[in-house]
């Protein structure tokens, strides 16, 4: 059975900070999570421009940073599709644009709603 994102997302963050964070580890995590909704979107952007433009070796680093960051949140769907990516693009092809630009998006949508909420439980006073 897949578990749900949100209990991907949950899982990963325990493993940062622990089942019980305190203040100090909650506010890590508030920051973790701003973060990453902060610097995702113009990483996506980025890479739609680089699956357009077929430039395999650029791509092929750009997935691999979105999937570590994608990974270092537990957003483990949004991290299988950037590593697919990535291989294609170390193979010396280019995912189609559309179908993959999809996929991103509904994965990272998905992520986000998880994130939002998880934020408003650690956000900083």
């Amino acid at each position: 059975m897949e578990r749900s994102r949100e209990a991907e997302v949950r899982e990963r963050l325990a493993d940062i900070a622990g089942d019980d964070p305190g203040p100090a580890e909650q506010a890590l995590l508030g920051r973790l999570i701003r973060s990453y909704l902060a610097k995702t979107p113009g990483g996506v952007d980025r890479l739609a421009e680089l699956l357009r433009g077929g430039d395999c070796a650029a791509l092929r680093e750009h997935a691999h940073a979105l999937k570590g960051s994608a990974s270092n949140i537990g957003a483990a769907g949004l991290a299988s599709v950037f590593a697919e990516v990535e291989h294609a693009a170390g193979e010396g092809g280019v995912p189609d644009p559309d179908l993959t630009l999809g996929r991103v998006a509904a994965e990272h949508a998905m992520v986000c709603e998880v994130l939002e909420k998880l934020a408003a439980a650690y956000a900083e006073d």
